[in-house]
């Protein structure tokens, strides 16, 4: 019985704790590069709850759609071990989460969750026609997924970036028809998607940085299941060449587009690329339960820049 407990190392992750963990605190630095000062209390525990209600669903549906995940997945063995008690506690935690959103938070920030729904529906989408390469497409848009929900409560707390809500699109609803309703969502998407993006470099760059994440493990796997050393070593060298390019990048938003506070959001995206690429390195060290654990944790090394800065 004892050889069949986790490793308390790994209980975060088989429970779908450690994002909502990463997006807390990378909300945080946020907000101090943003100069944000108040964020509702609210946000602190909508934003992880919705996070984990999302992952969840997104390892059952993985478990439905393609059960050879089990074989070499512990959190998609434990989820499915779980999926009645996970799926009634995800739909417990997404509607306490709807009732706040609806009537606690600013209703920007309801507005911009509801674009952000319809991201991760895109995505769930994607998710169910799973691939033998590597997801790049779809770990693109759950990074940048990730990264903006991160950023709708600090943004929607800065007064110069405010979203635009729902009025207008309930108002043509109502009043002129759905194809004028339509447009008025289309308008909505789109100028949340430049407010978030365009308007804040630092979330654009830590959804990249998100991404890298999210292929530095799917790479791991497929080097690691590799038929051949010359394909593990592609893998591997596709994943620097990326985390190259990531932190020169940030270096360079440092250098030349931030202020003395964004700086360290900037210098703390470069830390974890870092970190990542580290481990990348010396990977064959640890199993891959451990790695998978070891990329979350490369993305929480910067932290401590922002308590010191």
């Amino acid at each position: 019985m004892e050889k069949s407990r986790p490793p308390f190392w790994l209980i975060p992750n088989l429970l779908s704790i450690d994002a909502p963990l990463v997006a807390l605190a990378w909300m945080w630095m946020l907000a101090r590069a943003l100069r944000v000062e108040y964020i509702p209390s609210a946000s602190w525990w909508v934003l992880p709850t919705a996070i984990w209600c999302v992952y969840v669903l997104d390892r059952l549906i993985d478990n439905w759609t393609h059960p050879e995940v089990r074989d070499h997945s512990p959190r998609h063995r434990f989820h499915w071990r779980w999926r009645w008690p996970l799926l009634v506690a995800s739909l417990v935690a997404g509607g306490v989460s709807m009732y706040q959103a609806l009537y606690v938070l600013p209703r920007s920030v309801f507005s911009a969750g509801v674009v952000l729904m319809v991201l991760c529906g895109v995505y769930f989408f994607l998710a169910w026609f799973r691939s033998r390469e590597v997801p790049y497409v779809k770990n693109f848009l759950a990074g940048m997924i990730f990264a903006m929900g991160v950023g709708i409560p600090v943004n929607a707390a800065n007064a110069s970036l405010l979203v635009t809500d729902l009025k207008d699109v309930l108002y043509a609803l109502n009043n002129t028809g759905l194809k004028d309703a339509l447009w008025n969502f289309g308008l909505m998407v789109l100028r949340t998607l430049v407010v978030i993006f365009y308007h804040c470099r630092e979330v654009w760059v830590f959804g990249a940085l998100c991404m890298m994440n999210i292929t530095a493990i799917d790479l791991w796997e497929r080097a690691d299941s590799a038929e051949t050393e010359e394909t593990a070593q592609s893998h591997e060298a596709t994943l620097t060449l990326g985390l190259i390019i990531l932190a020169g990048g940030s270096l360079l938003f440092a250098a030349m587009h931030a202020d003395e506070y964004s700086k360290p959001f900037f210098y703390s995206v470069m830390v974890a690329a870092a970190a990542l690429q580290l481990i990348n390195h010396f990977r064959e060290r640890f199993s891959m339960n451990a790695q998978r654990v070891l990329a979350d944790v490369a993305l929480l090394v910067p932290l401590p820049i922002f308590l010191v800065a």
